[in-house]
């Protein structure tokens, strides 16, 4: 089953899921590296500001807006790598990646203009927290880049068993023209 599942699927799919994984992974470690940089060299991390700044404790919402969307991303890209690749599945890591990488880029624009109209003498600035965010959002958007424009290697080369839009099973396109 497994087998059959990566014979069918093309090689740039499944290192597009590879690739978002590691994206979320990045991510994921980006919370805990030095976010924001303040005068005097103290540095504080994204996951620091938004549940140390509120006395700890179990701050459900805090730890959903910095975890919840990527792994609902992890999720859909673990059972299109293991599931083998199906339109459906494609479609759920386009909208899930769509999602979560859409809310995070709207939160480093405004990390971004807090920095500019910071209101802390000698301002803020950007740690490698923010930057390896960033860049793990960008990978996570090529990998899914990857996944939703690949087809599966059997389509592209008219393997017989696959049914085509005609029901020969040729695996003919469609081409608006009759056999």
């Amino acid at each position: 089953m497994v087998t059959d599942a990566h014979r069918r699927r093309g090689r740039g799919s499944s290192v597009g899921y590879v690739i978002v994984l590691l994206g979320a992974a990045m991510f994921v470690t980006s919370c805990f590296l030095p976010y924001y940089g303040f005068p005097g060299g103290h540095s504080v991390s994204l996951y620091d500001q938004l549940l140390v700044a509120q006395d700890g404790g179990l701050e459900l919402g805090a730890k959903l807006f910095l975890f919840g969307g990527v792994a609902a991303v992890v999720v859909v890209a673990l059972v299109g790598l293991t599931r083998g690749e199906r339109q459906s599945g494609r479609g759920f890591l386009a909208g899930a990646v769509s999602a979560w990488s859409l809310t995070w880029i709207g939160s480093l624009l405004q990390s971004a203009g807090l920095r500019e109209g910071a209101t802390i003498p000698g301002g803020l600035s950007l740690e490698t927290g923010f930057w390896l965010q960033a860049v793990s959002i960008g990978a996570a958007v090529i990998g899914t880049i990857l996944v939703v424009s690949k087809r599966t290697r059997a389509h592209e080369h008219g393997a017989p068993g696959i049914e085509s839009r005609d029901g020969t099973g040729i695996g003919r396109e469609d081409d608006g023209s009759t056999a």
